[in-house]
């Protein structure tokens, strides 16, 4: 992973806390177990960068319900 990837990771961990109440290491174990980390933010970071934070963590909240890992 790049440094703007890892960086990239870091805002959206923080915007998910922001959103959901949960603290960032709850965050990223839960993202990390579902694979989200690399397989989803890190290789869509070309992509996914161009969009707003709140617009990213609300479709990673949504993918992690459809896993049956909710969030919030």
């Amino acid at each position: 992973m790049t440094k703007k990837q890892v960086d990239y990771v870091t805002c959206v961990i923080g915007a998910l806390a922001l959103m959901t109440g949960k603290s960032c290491s709850w965050i990223y174990q839960r993202l990390h177990s579902a694979g989200l980390i690399n397989d989803y933010l890190a290789a869509g970071y070309d992509v996914l960068h161009t969009f707003s934070l709140e617009y990213v963590a609300e479709d990673v909240i949504r993918l992690m319900k459809e896993k049956g890992n909710a969030l919030c």
